[in-house]
Protein backbone atom coordinates (compact mmCIF):
# COMPACT_ATOMS: atom_id res chain seq x y z
CA UNK A 1 0.00 0.00 0.00
CA UNK A 2 1.87 3.48 -1.19
CA UNK A 3 1.18 6.71 1.39
CA UNK A 4 -0.88 9.42 -0.38
CA UNK A 5 1.07 12.62 -1.36
CA UNK A 6 -0.93 14.58 1.62
CA UNK A 7 -0.09 11.48 3.74
CA UNK A 8 3.87 11.99 2.67
CA UNK A 9 3.55 15.54 3.24
CA UNK A 10 2.09 15.47 6.52
CA UNK A 11 4.89 13.06 7.68
CA UNK A 12 7.35 14.85 6.28
CA UNK A 13 6.16 17.66 8.39
CA UNK A 14 6.35 15.54 11.46
CA UNK A 15 9.43 14.03 11.24
CA UNK A 16 10.74 17.72 10.29
CA UNK A 17 9.43 19.53 13.17
CA UNK A 18 10.55 16.35 15.41
CA UNK A 19 13.75 16.92 13.83
CA UNK A 20 14.97 20.65 14.55
CA UNK A 21 13.15 20.71 17.92
CA UNK A 22 15.48 17.75 19.01
CA UNK A 23 18.13 19.78 17.56
CA UNK A 24 17.12 23.01 19.44
CA UNK A 25 17.02 21.00 22.55
CA UNK A 26 20.96 19.51 22.27
CA UNK A 27 22.08 22.91 20.83
CA UNK A 28 20.28 24.87 24.20
CA UNK A 29 20.89 21.91 26.59
CA UNK A 30 24.68 20.22 25.59
CA UNK A 31 26.03 22.91 24.04
CA UNK A 32 29.96 22.05 24.95
CA UNK A 33 29.14 18.49 26.09
CA UNK A 34 28.11 17.26 21.92
CA UNK A 35 28.24 17.71 18.72
CA UNK A 36 25.47 17.24 16.81
CA UNK A 37 24.26 17.36 13.39
CA UNK A 38 21.52 16.76 10.71
CA UNK A 39 22.21 14.47 7.91
CA UNK A 40 20.46 16.19 4.71
CA UNK A 41 19.46 12.84 2.80
CA UNK A 42 15.97 13.48 2.24
CA UNK A 43 14.38 16.13 -0.05
CA UNK A 44 13.55 16.79 -3.56
CA UNK A 45 16.57 17.48 -6.36
CA UNK A 46 16.76 17.28 -9.71
CA UNK A 47 18.75 14.19 -11.30
CA UNK A 48 21.81 16.12 -12.10
CA UNK A 49 22.66 17.35 -8.51
CA UNK A 50 20.97 13.91 -7.04
CA UNK A 51 24.38 12.23 -8.97
CA UNK A 52 26.51 15.61 -8.03
CA UNK A 53 25.55 14.30 -4.27
CA UNK A 54 26.03 10.51 -4.26
CA UNK A 55 29.31 11.46 -6.14
CA UNK A 56 30.15 13.35 -3.25
CA UNK A 57 29.44 10.26 -0.51
CA UNK A 58 26.01 10.51 -0.02
CA UNK A 59 24.43 7.56 1.10
CA UNK A 60 20.63 6.40 0.92
CA UNK A 61 19.73 5.11 4.51
CA UNK A 62 21.89 7.22 6.43
CA UNK A 63 20.25 8.19 10.25
CA UNK A 64 19.10 11.83 10.28
CA UNK A 65 20.89 13.05 12.94
CA UNK A 66 24.57 12.45 14.07
CA UNK A 67 25.56 13.17 17.76
CA UNK A 68 29.64 13.30 18.57
CA UNK A 69 30.19 12.58 22.47
CA UNK A 70 33.26 12.78 24.25
CA UNK A 71 35.55 9.94 24.11
CA UNK A 72 34.64 9.31 20.49
CA UNK A 73 31.45 7.72 21.06
CA UNK A 74 28.84 8.32 18.29
CA UNK A 75 24.90 8.11 18.19
CA UNK A 76 22.86 7.56 15.22
CA UNK A 77 19.76 8.58 15.92
CA UNK A 78 16.48 8.44 13.21
CA UNK A 79 13.19 9.67 13.67
CA UNK A 80 9.89 8.23 12.78
CA UNK A 81 6.35 8.75 13.59
CA UNK A 82 4.37 6.83 14.74
CA UNK A 83 3.46 4.98 12.18
CA UNK A 84 6.88 5.36 10.02
CA UNK A 85 8.91 2.67 8.91
CA UNK A 86 12.41 1.98 8.17
CA UNK A 87 13.22 1.49 4.45
CA UNK A 88 15.21 -1.03 3.43
CA UNK A 89 18.34 1.48 2.91
CA UNK A 90 18.10 2.73 6.89
CA UNK A 91 17.62 -0.97 7.99
CA UNK A 92 20.90 -1.66 6.27
CA UNK A 93 22.43 1.45 7.49
CA UNK A 94 21.60 0.46 11.13
CA UNK A 95 22.97 -2.89 10.35
CA UNK A 96 26.31 -1.39 9.03
CA UNK A 97 26.42 0.85 12.50
CA UNK A 98 26.14 -2.32 14.90
CA UNK A 99 28.60 -3.72 12.54
CA UNK A 100 31.26 -0.70 13.79
CA UNK A 101 30.03 -0.78 17.25
CA UNK A 102 28.16 2.52 16.65
CA UNK A 103 25.14 2.92 18.71
CA UNK A 104 22.00 3.42 16.70
CA UNK A 105 18.54 4.94 18.16
CA UNK A 106 15.43 5.06 16.63
CA UNK A 107 12.78 7.21 18.37
CA UNK A 108 9.30 8.06 17.43
CA UNK A 109 9.07 11.38 19.43
CA UNK A 110 11.56 13.99 21.22
CA UNK A 111 11.03 12.48 24.01
CA UNK A 112 11.85 8.90 23.35
CA UNK A 113 14.80 10.54 21.65
CA UNK A 114 15.96 12.55 24.44
CA UNK A 115 15.56 9.49 27.20
CA UNK A 116 17.36 7.17 24.50
CA UNK A 117 20.72 9.65 24.40
CA UNK A 118 19.97 9.80 28.12
CA UNK A 119 20.45 6.02 28.42
CA UNK A 120 23.18 5.98 26.20
CA UNK A 121 25.55 8.74 28.11
CA UNK A 122 23.67 12.58 28.34
CA UNK A 123 23.39 13.81 31.71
Amino acid sequence: MSMSVEAYRNTAAFEHAMQATLMDYLAIQYRYELYAFAIPNAGQRSPRIGKRMKDEGMRAGVADICVMLKGGKVIWVELKTAKGRLSPAQKDFRLICRSLGHTYLLARSVSEAIDLLKAEGLR
